[in-house]
């Protein structure tokens, strides 16, 4: 595993992990399976902005777990 501090998340994915930690996840996999959840609320403007995508966060959070892995506590970020 390597240093979660590799990973830097932009904006968007950090209000989405904080979004994911309200709702239950500790882990950045747990963050991860919550994205279906995200898109299908009306949170997602709250949450991203009006010019933030799912997509990306998606993106992000999928090169975080390669790189620190999916069991990486979020408060390690």
């Amino acid at each position: 595993m390597s240093d979660p501090w590799d990973f830097t998340p932009t904006s968007e994915t950090r209000n989405t992990l904080r979004w994911a930690e309200a709702r239950g996840a500790a882990t950045l996999g747990e963050a991860y399976d919550m994205l279906e959840e995200l898109e299908l609320s009306n949170d997602v403007p709250e949450v991203l902005g009006h010019d933030g995508r799912v997509e990306d966060v998606r993106d992000e959070l999928e090169f975080a777990i390669e790189t620190a892995g999916p069991d990486t506590p979020l408060n390690a970020l």
